[in-house]
C-alpha cells in the first residue's frame, strides 16, 4: 500500500524529529517530552482535558510512513523507515544526535526510489515513491498471503485511495454536527485565444545559460534571455508570451532571479528590451557569487528560478539546477560515480515550471508576492521571498529568506488545528489575533513596506496583491496588518487588501495518472496551473451541486439545501444531485440541460459537508447524499484548462486547505487548479450552516448579479465578507467570516 509519508532530513537531531513527528499527531506515549510539549500547548490555549487534547490529536502511525532525505554530495540518497522504529530510536537516543546517525544509515542502505505507479495499482517493491526530487508516499509491500495472494493492481473506487478514505474517518474526533464544510472553486469559461483586437505579442523559450558547478566564492555569469527552443537544461512551463502594446515595436521585460546560498552583489533584478521581431538575441547577465556550504556535505544544491514580468504579471518562468562547491573542494562528481546508481543526482531532473498564460487587459495587479524553495528541500521550512509591482515606488523586491522553523505543512497545519479546537469558544479572538501574529513574524519587513506604500498608491481604493507561493498551505489571509490600512475592518491582510493566491506548481498533469475513468478526461500532459491566474470569466451555464443527507447517517443542512435551490431560481443554475454519477459529469463537462449538451459550466457551487486532517496531506474530503466521500484527487483530471477555465465555491468546511499529494500542491485548491480551474473559494475550518448560506448568497449576488448589473470582483467581494468578523462587537466574533480562503486572481471579476 502507499504510505502518507512524512519526509525528514538525515542531518535533523533526534529531538528535532521528534518534535516534527508529534506536531504531526505522532508519538509512542503522550507523556513523551515533545508529545507533551504540543499537547500542552493545545490545553494552555483551550482549557481543555489533557486527555481529550490528546485523543483528539493523535493519528495512527500505521498509515503514515517516513522517507529520509539525505545528500551525498551532488546525489540525492532516499531511506524508508516505519513510524515506530524512528519514534523508539530518536528516544532512546541523545537528543543532539544527528538522525544519519541514531538509524546508522549507510550509503549502501539507501534505497533506489520507488517509480511513481499507474492510479490505484500497488508500487511492486518497498521504498520512497520519488518524483523529479519530490517525495510522492512511501511504499510498504506485503508479503502475499498463501490463501489469497495480493493481485498486480488494485483498483480505487471514485479516485480516492482506501489509505485517505480512512484517514477521513478521523472527522468524528472533531464532529460535523450542525457544521458544514464550504469552501470554493472558482470556474473561469474566457477562451484561451488571443482576442483579435488584442496587440501583438512575441513567443520565446526561456533561455538560461551557467555553469553546473561552481566554487564558492568565486564569480560567475549566468545569462539570461530567450531561444527558439527548449534548452535541454533549462525547465519551463512552455514558451514565454510577451504583449507587445500597439504600435510598438520592442518591449521591456523586467528578469527577476532567485537562488538560495548565492549572492547577487549587483542585483537580483534587471530590465531586458526585446525587439519583436528578434527576439532571440535579447539577453541580460546576472553577476553571482556562490556562499560557502553550510553543512556537513561539502556542496550546497539549488536552483536558479528565473521570472520574466511585464507591467507588474508573470510572462514567463523557467528554472536550472546548479551546485555550489566548497572553496577547498578540488573535484566535481561524474556520470560514472557509484552514488548515482541508487540517489538521484541533483542536476539529472530539473523541476518543471510553470506555463505562462496573460490575463487579456486590465490593470496590473498592485503588489506580487512570490514565495519559492530553490532548495527542493521539503523537510526544512526554509523558502525564498520575491516581490514584484507597477509601481515604481517599490525599489526593494528581494529575494529575502523566509525560515518557518518547521517544515510548511506541520507550521500550517498547527494553526489550523488550533482554531478547529476553540474555534466556537470565547478564546476564538485571542487565537486568531495569535495566528496572524505567528504568520505575520515569518514575512519580511520589505513585504509590509510594499504593502504600505502601494496602499498610498491606490488610495481611497484597496490595493490589489496577489500570493504566488510554491507551498500550498500557510493562511496568508490570516496575516496581521498593524497597523491596518482601514481601522474600521479586522486587522487581518484578507480583509484589509483586495487578496488573491496562487500555487505556483509547475508540475505536469498527465491523464496517465488521472482517476477518471477512460473516455471522460481529454489525455494530454501540460504544466498547469499556469503562472498566472485569470482575470476575467465568461459564464455562460452556472451549476449547483447541493447534498440532501437524508439517511446518510449525517448530520442534514437545511440552509445549505436552501441555498442551492435559491441559486437555481435566482441564476437559473443547472441543479445536480450530489452523486459519483453528476460529479463525473461535472468534472468531465459532459453535463446536459433540457437534453441538449452544454459540456463544462463556468461558474459551479457546491453546498455540503467537507472534512480535513491537518495531519495527513491531502486528507480533504467531501461528502455526496448518501455519505460517501469524494477525495480532492479527482478533480486533478477534471476536464477544463484548455477551452474554459471554471470558477468553484465549494461551500462546505475544510476544504479551502492546501494539501499535497504525489508531491504536489493538493487539497481541493491545488487539484482543482491543476484540472484547469480558474479559481477556487473554500473554507479553512468548519463554518456555520446559517452564516455559510448568507455568505453564499451575497457572494453570487454581488460576483454574479442577476439583474446583469455590474458585476463586483470575487475577492473584493471576499474583503467585504471578512470584515463581518467583527460586524456585531456585543456578539462573539463569527470565526466563519474568515474561514474563506480565495485561489485567484485578486481582479477576477464574471461577466
Amino acid at each position: 500500500m502507499i504510505l502518507i509519508a512524512i519526509t525528514l532530513d538525515a542531518y535533523m537531531t533526534a529531538r528535532e524529529v521528534l518534535q516534527r513527528l508529534a506536531r504531526r499527531g505522532l508519538w509512542l506515549d503522550p507523556d513523551d517530552p515533545a508529545a507533551a510539549e504540543h499537547i500542552d500547548s493545545h490545553v494552555r490555549l483551550t482549557g481543555l482535558d489533557r486527555g481529550e487534547i490528546a485523543r483528539r490529536l493523535r493519528r495512527d502511525p500505521k498509515t503514515h510512513g517516513i522517507a529520509i532525505r539525505r545528500q551525498w554530495f551532488a546525489t540525492i540518497l532516499w531511506y524508508s523507515k516505519p513510524v515506530e522504529e524512528v519514534l523508539v530510536r530518536c528516544g532512546n537516543s541523545a537528543p543532539d544526535r544527528p538522525l544519519v546517525d541514531v538509524l546508522n544509515l549507510h550509503e549502501t542502505d539507501a534505497e533506489k526510489p520507488v517509480p511513481p505507479p499507474a492510479p490505484g495499482v500497488t508500487p511492486a517493491r518497498s521504498g520512497v515513491i520519488v518524483e523529479d526530487h519530490v517525495v510522492l508516499g512511501v511504499s510498504h509491500v506485503e508479503p502475499p498471503r498463501r490463501q489469497a495472494p495480493l493481485p498486480p493492481s488494485m483498483p480505487s473506487p471514485a479516485g480516492a485511495s482506501k489509505d485517505t478514505e480512512a484517514a477521513a474517518g478521523s472527522a468524528g474526533d472533531f464532529g460535523l454536527g450542525g457544521m458544514r464544510g464550504t469552501g470554493g472553486v472558482l470556474v473561469r469559461e474566457t477562451p484561451l485565444s488571443t482576442p483579435a483586437s488584442a496587440p501583438k505579442s512575441i513567443e520565446a523559450w526561456p533561455r538560461i545559460d551557467a555553469p553546473p558547478y561552481v566554487p564558492a566564492g568565486k564569480e560567475f555569469d549566468v545569462v539570461v534571455g530567450f531561444a527558439r527552443e527548449q534548452q535541454a537544461a533549462t525547465s519551463a512551463g512552455g514558451p514565454a508570451r510577451i504583449p507587445v502594446p500597439a504600435g510598438s515595436t520592442s518591449v521591456d521585460v523586467t528578469v527577476q532571479l532567485v537562488a538560495s546560498g548565492i549572492d547577487a552583489p549587483q542585483g537580483w533584478s534587471q530590465t531586458m528590451k526585446v525587439d519583436s521581431l528578434d527576439p532571440y538575441n535579447a539577453s541580460v547577465t546576472f553577476k553571482l557569487t556562490g556562499r560557502e556550504p553550510v553543512g556537513p556535505e561539502p556542496v550546497h544544491l539549488t536552483r536558479l528560478e528565473v521570472r520574466f514580468v511585464t507591467n507588474g504579471e508573470v510572462c514567463g518562468t523557467a528554472s536550472r539546477p546548479i551546485v555550489i562547491l566548497a572553496s577547498a573542494a578540488n573535484s566535481i562528481p561524474n556520470e560514472s560515480d557509484p552514488r548515482n546508481s541508487t540517489g538521484a543526482p541533483w542536476l539529472a531532473e530539473p523541476v518543471t515550471a510553470s506555463a505562462s498564460v496573460m490575463s487579456p487587459g486590465g490593470s496590473p495587479i498592485d503588489l506580487t508576492i512570490e514565495i519559492s524553495k530553490p532548495d527542493g528541500n521539503a523537510a526544512r521550512g526554509t523558502f525564498v521571498c520575491q516581490i514584484s509591482s507597477p509601481h515604481a515606488e517599490v525599489m526593494n523586491t528581494g529575494p529575502f529568506p523566509i525560515d518557518f522553523s518547521d517544515d510548511a505543512a506541520s507550521f500550517a497545519g498547527n494553526m489550523i488545528d488550533r482554531i478547529r479546537t476553540y474555534g466556537n469558544q470565547s478564546l476564538v479572538s485571542t487565537a486568531m489575533q495569535s495566528i496572524g501574529n505567528d504568520i505575520a513574524r515569518t514575512l519580511p519587513d520589505e513585504v509590509f513596506d510594499a504593502i504600505y506604500v502601494v496602499a498610498q498608491k491606490t488610495a481611497p481604493d484597496p490595493p490589489t496583491v496577489l500570493f504566488v507561493s510554491a507551498e500550498p498551505y500557510v493562511p496568508w489571509d490570516l496575516t496581521t496588518l498593524d497597523p491596518p490600512l482601514d481601522a474600521t475592518r479586522p486587522g487581518y491582510l484578507g480583509a484589509q487588501v483586495i487578496l488573491g493566491r496562487w500555487i505556483r506548481d509547475g508540475r505536469s498533469a498527465a491523464s496517465a495518472r488521472s482517476p477518471l475513468p477512460v473516455g471522460v478526461g481529454i489525455p494530454r500532459r501540460i504544466t498547469r496551473p499556469p503562472a498566472m491566474p485569470p482575470a476575467s470569466i465568461v459564464v455562460k451555464d452556472m451549476a449547483v451541486m447541493a447534498a440532501f443527507y437524508k439517511g446518510s447517517g449525517l448530520a442534514q443542512l437545511p440552509h445549505a439545501e436552501a441555498e442551492a435551490l435559491a441559486l437555481v431560481k435566482s441564476h437559473g443554475a443547472l441543479p445536480l444531485a450530489a452523486t459519483p454519477q453528476t460529479l463525473m459529469q461535472l468534472l468531465g463537462a459532459t453535463l446536459e440541460r433540457n437534453f441538449e449538451r452544454i459540456g463544462g459550466a463556468a461558474a459551479i457551487h457546491f453546498a455540503g459537508h467537507g472534512q480535513y486532517d491537518a495531519a495527513v496531506p491531502n486528507s480533504s474530503m467531501m461528502y455526496l447524499s448518501d455519505g460517501t466521500t469524494i477525495s480532492s484527487s479527482l478533480f486533478n483530471a477534471a476536464n477544463y484548462g484548455t477551452y474554459m477555465q471554471p470558477l468553484i465555491f465549494l461551500n462546505a468546511c475544510l476544504i479551502g486547505n492546501g494539501g499535497e499529494l504525489l508531491g504536489n500542491a493538493g487539497g481541493f485548491p491545488g487539484e482543482c487548479l491543476r484540472g484547469g480551474f480558474g479559481g477556487v473559494l473554500g473554507a479553512l475550518w468548519e463554518v456555520d450552516d446559517a452564516v455559510a448560506a448568507d455568505v453564499a448568497r451575497e457572494f453570487w449576488g454581488r460576483a454574479l448579479p442577476k439583474d446583469r448589473s455590474r458585476a463586483e470582483p470575487v475577492a473584493a467581494v471576499l474583503r467585504d465578507l471578512r470584515a463581518k468578523y467583527h460586524a456585531d462587537l456585543t456578539k462573539l466574533p463569527v470565526a466563519t467570516y474568515l474561514s474563506y480562503v480565495f485561489y485567484g486572481h485578486p481582479r477576477l471579476t464574471l461577466q
